[in-house]
């Protein structure tokens, strides 16, 4: 039997931390996530990391940043797929994850010299450079940003969205019946990921995740005798607008 994992699981949003940074910030709350549609949707809490993520000169004032990410994987989707394919194809088929980003010194107090724009820009920039290469590290290929979509969250906040393509290699997959060995070469499943980064009140939120892109279905059927011809059929069932909607829905509700 083989196998092919999906998504290792992993965070694939927020900013890594900064190796030897001190932090006078203390403990940071966690994003205000909707529970609600996390529980309906069968997602389950699967990481919360604390980091130091962000120590940078601006003139005379030294800015730091530290954030909580929580981290949900959809394990209702995950399972069904699972199951659809006799556990040929296991792991996380989705994520999503919010950081909530305090600064040292509070954002509404920075001297008059550097702009609160400029460093919401700085993690902003930071955190799609880190979306696009953890996409890489989980595995994906082809990993690329595909553009900015609108977006507005509950709170009225117009961030914009970018937007990321990548592909997973999932290549062949066997199964077995009536003594045959069936082989579906599969290929690559598309994947996509969205991230934002918006500022409310005094800290910055990071929020978005990844989803597949595409649905597979395919077909093989073989010959045993002239008498017996054996069919299998494999459809994942992937609705990827469904998961867009859903993914943005729980992007626009955090802050």
């Amino acid at each position: 039997m083989n196998r092919r994992r999906f998504i290792g699981g992993a965070s694939v949003v927020g900013l890594g931390a900064l190796a030897g940074c001190t932090n006078a910030l203390g403990t940071v709350a966690p994003p205000e996530v909707p529970d609600e549609q996390l529980d309906e949707g069968g997602w389950e809490q699967t990481d919360r990391t604390e980091e130091t993520v962000l120590d940078r000169s601006y003139g005379p004032v030294n800015v730091t940043a530290k954030s909580t990410t929580l981290l949900f994987s959809d394990t209702a989707l995950a399972s069904e797929v699972t199951d659809k394919t006799l556990d040929r194809i296991e792991g996380t088929m989705a994520i999503y994850a919010a950081s909530h980003i305090n600064f040292d010194p509070n954002l509404n107090n920075l001297p008059a010299d550097i702009g609160k724009k400029e460093v919401v820009n700085e993690v902003e920039s930071q955190a799609r450079s880190q979306f696009e290469q953890q996409m890489r590290d989980q595995g994906l290929e082809n990993v690329e940003r595909v553009g900015e979509a609108e977006f507005t969250t509950d709170s009225g906040k117009n961030p914009g969205l970018a937007t990321y393509r990548g592909e997973f290699p999932v290549g062949t997959i066997e199964f077995d019946t009536d003594g045959e060995t069936f082989a579906l070469d599969v290929g690559a499943i598309e994947v996509a990921g969205d991230v934002a980064v918006w500022n409310e009140g005094d800290y910055v939120v990071v929020a978005g995740g990844a989803y597949p892109d595409e649905n597979y279905a395919d077909t093989v059927t073989r010959d045993l005798s002239d008498a017996i011809t054996v069919t299998v059929d494999v459809d994942l069932g992937l609705t990827p607008d469904e998961y867009r909607e859903e993914t943005r829905r729980l992007m626009a509700a955090t802050k």
